[in-house]
């Protein structure tokens, strides 16, 4: 949307009487500004945030762009109406509870903002404390703009939401009209509402695409879904031939028009070989295979490792200026990909070809680092298993030290990750152990919407020896059956993709906990397996009840009405010894394969203790003056006499003595 000129001056002749001085930028708001009104073109209040989202979709009526700096951030919200506009920072999708502003233009030019909270999701009441400050309002062309600012955090804990990492719902609002004079806007007059999945707390704002570069769209060869729930489609695709070395510096989503509901997650994976060209290039020109099946080429088990990944709901995702990955093998990286997409389909309708991929940006001006993907978190398998019933069952997996010794001794600088989880992942936490020690959290996100999974900014520096801890918390309130893992949104998953530099050859890092202490957990024992009794699947031994019963249905029938094995299965996952896979690229080198380990002892756990709004941290006079007062209170009784108060004291501790005199005599 256009940024549009302003009215604050409502003809060429401007008189003092016609300016408010509250809707201006602050540079302009100064007394001599209202002795010579400067022209109309110089009192452009135009803004560009460092980031933007049109709030209502492909309607593109609502647009909001906003900018952190340091403690503070600026909105600016542009809405197509002439009067009231409204913003809501929520965790839900009501306004219960949110952070609500409400702002609007009269017509006289007079700029209103308003902090607001609601205790019903249906009315709004003005906060007593008001956090957001007006910077500039004007209305131009049947748009109405408002800028504000407030504090990262404005310790308003009864009705303000701090900014943080976490991924807000935006709610917005608008009205055709303002609100009569004198009187507070109405929720109930809104004419139009919606919301949408957004992270605010982006440490950094996006680079200006810089020149020459070159974009490379890989995509799935116009793939038709097949009528089932889900799909995973590989795809082979080879680099196109470039007389130097490139950088990917970024990758943008494109997904086909009204394919939307179906695509679920793409990744990009190198492929390695001894003789690529022998092996992959007979791969290139096919429509591609349905992976993790028979009738996927062997050749196509030689590609792992993660470089690019976008998840359903995703924004592009820029590299910092000092990383790119390198593209081409001689480079390296890789001169030929799989290209995975992940397709869900529940309506199992027929027909549907699509032909989404990601755009590739690359340059030859190369950064001063390269970059890699590192994949972190559980790994996919059918025996990760999360009980119903559970408002909050966290799912842990290890990156253990053994296998981060790979990394070089200077180590390696994570700057972005995507966080991955299915349907019931409620939270997602990335924790940093070094020698004992846990470090501040790398990442947190104590709202994670498996509607808007996109590559998040954070930064954390990891050393030779380092342990990551991956945490997934899921909801499972609404099911009444054990969820396993596995590639479908039915099933789970807890995974992070980390993007770092400098690069090196570890892709992968994952963990499980082994079948012995799920069955511990699960209270059951097997019957061993044999050739001759393969055939048979797994088998319960014990209980003597369920003898014979097979695993998988005493998973489905028998476990969820057991309460105390969700609990055991918490324990295992929290302190039991778990198995770690970690590998190179392309599997070159396997580091660890079945490895079991246990979880590290954390002598010194992070506790975040967050000042800001902690009035004594500010003011050490004030502590210490707060501190002697009720130091030097006096207790109750105090007024008696000092021999009256010590009396009660004395009698047990002259019996004391008595006593270990008559225990141990001299």
């Amino acid at each position: 949307m256009a940024r549009l000129a302003t009215s604050l001056l409502l003809c060429s002749a401007v008189t003092q009487a016609s300016i408010n001085i509250n809707t201006l930028p602050p540079d302009l708001r100064s007394l001599e500004f209202l002795q010579r009104a400067p022209p109309r073109a110089t009192i452009e209040p135009a803004w560009s945030g460092h980031h933007s989202a049109a709030l209502d979709g492909d309607q593109d009526r609502v647009h909001v762009s906003w900018t952190v700096t340091g403690d503070s951030i600026e909105f600016q919200l542009e809405v197509r109406t002439s009067g009231w506009v409204a913003m809501a920072l929520s965790h839900t999708k009501s306004i219960k509870g949110a952070d609500v502003v409400i702002g609007w233009v009269e017509a006289s030019g007079q700029a209103t903002l308003r902090d607001l909270h609601s205790v019903d999701g249906r009315t709004v009441v003005e906060d007593e404390s008001q956090d957001y400050e007006l910077i500039v309002g004007y209305e131009e062309e049947g748009v109405t703009v408002v800028r504000f600012r407030r504090k990262v955090d404005t310790c308003d804990s009864d009705y303000d939401l701090p900014i943080s990492n976490d991924t807000f719902r935006v709610i917005w609002a608008y009205s055709e009209a303002d609100p009569p004079a004198g009187r507070a806007p109405q929720w109930s007059d809104l004419s139009r509402a919606g919301g949408r999945l957004l992270h605010l707390f982006q440490g950094e704002a996006r680079d200006n695409l810089e020149p020459n570069l070159k974009r490379w769209v890989v995509t799935p060869n116009h793939v038709t879904l097949s009528e089932e729930d889900t799909l995973y489609w590989c795809t082979m695709v080879k680099l196109p031939l470039m007389a130097e070395k490139h950088h990917m510096i970024g990758y943008i989503p494109k997904i086909q028009a009204g394919n939307e509901r179906y695509v679920h997650h793409m990744m990009l994976y190198e492929c390695h070989d001894d003789r690529p060209e022998e092996t992959f290039k007979r791969h290139v020109y096919k429509s591609g295979y349905k992976c993790y099946t028979p009738n996927m080429p062997e050749d196509f088990k030689k590609c792992r490792g993660i470089v690019a990944a976008w998840g359903l709901g995703g924004e592009p995702f820029h590299f910092p200026r000092d990383a790119g990955y390198p593209v081409g093998a001689e480079h390296g990286g890789s001169t030929y990909y799989m290209f995975e997409v992940h397709y869900e389909n529940p309506g199992r309708h027929p027909n549907i070809a699509d032909n989404s991929g990601l755009e590739l940006l690359l340059t030859p001006n190369l950064r001063p680092h390269d970059s890699s993907m590192l994949t972190v978190g559980h790994d996919v398998s059918s025996l990760h298993l999360v009980p119903p019933g559970q408002l909050a069952f966290t799912t842990v997996a290890h990156c253990p030290s053994q296998c981060t010794q790979a990394l070089p001794q200077e180590g390696i600088t994570v700057f972005a990750g995507l966080p991955h989880t299915h349907l019931l992942g409620i939270r997602v936490k990335l924790r940093h152990i070094r020698n004992g020690a846990e470090l501040p959290t790398a990442f947190q996100d104590n709202h994670y919407d498996f509607n808007y999974q996109t590559m998040r900014k954070f930064e954390f520096h990891m050393l030779p020896g380092d342990h990551l801890i991956t945490e997934c918390v899921y909801d499972t309130t609404g099911t009444e059956a054990y969820t396993r893992g596995g590639l479908s949104v039915n099933n789970e998953m807890c995974m992070a993709f980390l993007h770092y530099y400098p690069a090196t050859a570890l892709a992968h890092c994952v963990s499980k906990l082994p079948l012995k202490n799920i069955l511990l957990a699960m209270g059951v024992t097997l019957w061993p397996i044999d050739p001759s009794t393969r055939h048979l699947g797994l088998r319960v031994r014990t209980p003597d009840r369920f003898q014979n019963l097979t695993l998988s249905d005493y998973l489905t029938v028998v476990l969820p009405g057991d309460l105390d094995a969700a609990k055991r299965l918490q324990e295992a996952n929290l302190h039991h010894s778990q198995t770690a896979d970690c590998y190179e690229f392309g599997k070159k080198k396997v580091i660890a394969d079945g490895m079991e380990f246990s979880p590290p002892r954390i002598h010194s756990p992070y506790y975040n203790i967050d000042d800001t709004c902690n009035p004594y941290a500010k003011d050490e006079k004030l502590f210490l003056e707060t501190f002697q007062k009720h130091f030097k209170h006096p207790r109750e009784g105090s007024a008696r006499s000092g021999g009256a108060e010590e009396r009660p004291l004395l009698l047990p501790l002259v019996t004391l003595l008595l006593i270990l005199h008559l225990l141990h005599p001299l």
